[in-house]
């Protein structure tokens, strides 16, 4: 699994959770918290957030491929040899940190 796909697999859990709050709140003020955490974070804007991140794994996907193209151009040694990470390489691992705790999480992927 890469990186790329573990972010994917996580976005797409949290669209399930928002739908599937959106839903409970639907049935009744009886059917959902009322902590202010709920409020804050309703379901709403957990799918813009959602969608957000979807954008930005996708432009760090392209960043990536964009510094290759770069490299490939320039007399400089490989990344792998230099030690300096693609920039879309460094999102996405920034992306995946508040998924540390899941089973799937690589600890290569921390920053």
């Amino acid at each position: 699994m890469t990186l790329t796909e573990f972010l994917t697999a996580r976005l797409d859990e949290d669209e399930a959770r928002a739908t599937a709050a959106a839903l409970r709140r639907r049935e009744g003020p009886d059917a959902t918290s009322s902590s202010e955490l709920d409020r804050a974070f309703t379901p709403a804007r957990l799918q813009a957030e959602v969608e957000a991140k979807r954008q930005l794994v996708h432009l760090a996907y392209e960043a990536t491929g964009l510094d290759m193209d770069k490299d490939l151009d320039r007399d400089v040694d490989a990344r792998e040899v230099s030690g300096i990470e693609f920039v879309g390489e460094r999102m996405l691992r920034a992306l995946a940190l508040p998924f540390a705790d899941h089973a799937d999480y690589r600890e290569a992927w921390r920053l």
